[in-house]
């Protein structure tokens, strides 16, 4: 199938909407193609979306070699590295993605409950009480601080305090309305130091240099006791014993720095908007965490006791993906849920658009955590983390940090919605956030 034979889809000028307005922009697109749709960027291959349930089964479990997962994402990652695990594909993507999951076990993830708690703590102790303020940048701050401890290592010495604030520049470049088009080519231009490619590349460099000093101290000094995740990566050995590379280990820790911080914020920022606005969900929840804890500190062992809780967050995540597709280049022609395909274009399944499929979601705009309570959701149906062998890697960290931050939340403040406000979700760095920050009173 040639290019002007690919399913019918928005002008460019249309196209715009999905930075203004990206939830906006697929329901409209659904509603006047269907399935199937195909929008164009210049500069990149043809995005061919779908909301086809049987396409996304065949997707996730399709030929890796032919269904290219790091060449679709390479737009994302503007800073993340050549070698993330993000962008190899096949036997590649496979041998590094195995070093990396020892570092995401369940045992491994709970060991870093103590940092989230604190994190947490630590930013609800500074929000203003009888205020109006914005959360979403709350959230951000949280899981920046779980990085800096629970990914990193880093305490407050000299070296984490250079890399916060480094890291603080970059981050706030990265989510600037300027930062969300480098993923264009025509974007990283480095016109000196005050253009803004030109301060990430500077900004980059800074971070580098910090991150490299540390990983010649450990490796000289021994990582034996540590378990932030740098240092497992740092002691991972490849089949033949080699070591990871600097400059691997490098664009890994990018890759969580960036995408990780950014999405799991957006996420918990979603969460309070969905709680605030439905108080019967709050008080359930707030109710299963005050009894999990029977007034003790919240540890490790609570966090599975929150099951509804959990609901609530998958619930949050089916309604408002904070990434709304995920994407496979096509290596050669394939028909896929019967529809014939090029070799070229990006077969992109659209999480948001599926998740809001009235057959598979009845009452599909309700917020309705007991969905996830009454049955187990397939993974072809509700995939908010992608799906297959390119599921992503910090799942359970994430869904482990979320379920830690809303408790603490919700045992310690009474946050209530804003009246007038509604949301809409406009995109910061790599995901898609709530609007104005997501004001909230607290009281």
């Amino acid at each position: 199938m040639p290019p002007d034979e690919l399913p019918p889809g928005p002008s460019l000028f249309a196209t715009f909407d999905f930075i203004r307005n990206p939830f906006r922009f697929l329901d409209t697109c659904a509603s006047r193609y269907g399935d199937w749709f195909t929008v164009r960027v210049p500069g990149v291959a043809p995005f061919v979306f779908t909301s086809d349930p049987a396409a996304v089964r065949e997707i996730f479990l399709g030929d890796p070699d032919a269904l290219h997962a790091g060449e679709a994402n390479r737009p994302l990652g503007a800073f993340m590295g050549e070698r993330s695990s993000l962008f190899l594909d096949g036997s590649e993507h496979l041998r590094q993605r195995r070093l990396l999951l020892p570092a995401f076990h369940g045992e491994q993830v709970a060991s870093h409950a103590d940092a989230m708690r604190n994190a947490a703590d630590n930013a609800i102790a500074s929000w203003p009480r009888g205020q109006r303020f914005r959360i979403h940048p709350q959230m951000r701050a949280i899981t920046f601080e779980t990085i800096i401890r629970a990914v990193f290592g880093f305490e407050n010495d000299s070296t984490g305090a250079e890399l916060r604030a480094s890291l603080k520049k970059l981050f706030a470049l990265y989510t600037s309305r300027l930062g969300t088009l480098f993923s264009l080519p025509a974007m990283q231009i480095d016109a000196g130091r005050w253009s803004p490619w030109g301060r990430a590349v500077r900004l980059t460099r800074q971070i580098d240099s910090i991150l490299y000093a540390e990983f010649a101290r450990r490796r000289k000094e021994g990582v034996e006791g540590r378990a932030d995740i740098l240092s497992m990566l740092l002691s991972a050995r490849y089949e033949d014993g080699q070591p990871l590379p600097d400059n691997v280990i490098r664009d890994e820790m990018y890759t969580l720095m960036l995408a990780g911080h950014e999405t799991t914020a957006a996420t918990m920022a979603w969460v309070i908007n969905r709680l605030v606005t439905n108080p019967e969900v709050m008080e359930r929840a707030r109710a299963e965490v005050f009894s999990a804890l029977n007034g003790r500190l919240l540890d490790a062992s609570h966090v599975g006791k929150l099951k509804y809780l959990e609901a609530a967050i998958n619930e949050t995540m089916r309604l408002d993906p904070v990434v709304p597709n995920i994407g496979r280049g096509l290596k050669k022609p394939m028909t896929i849920a019967g529809v014939q395909l090029p070799s070229g274009v990006t077969i992109a399944p659209c999480i948001y658009l599926v998740h809001r499929r009235r057959e598979l979601w009845p009452n599909p705009a309700q917020f309705n955590p007991d969905r996830f309570l009454e049955s187990r959701q397939s993974p072809y149906t509700f995939f908010p983390f992608g799906g297959g062998s390119r599921r992503c890697l910090g799942a359970a960290f994430a869904t482990y940090q979320m379920k830690i931050v809303i408790a603490e939340i919700l045992s310690r403040v009474e946050l209530k919605k804003v009246d007038g406000y509604e949301p809409h979700a406009i995109r910061r760095g790599i995901a898609f956030a709530p609007s104005d920050g997501l004001p909230v009173n607290c009281d």
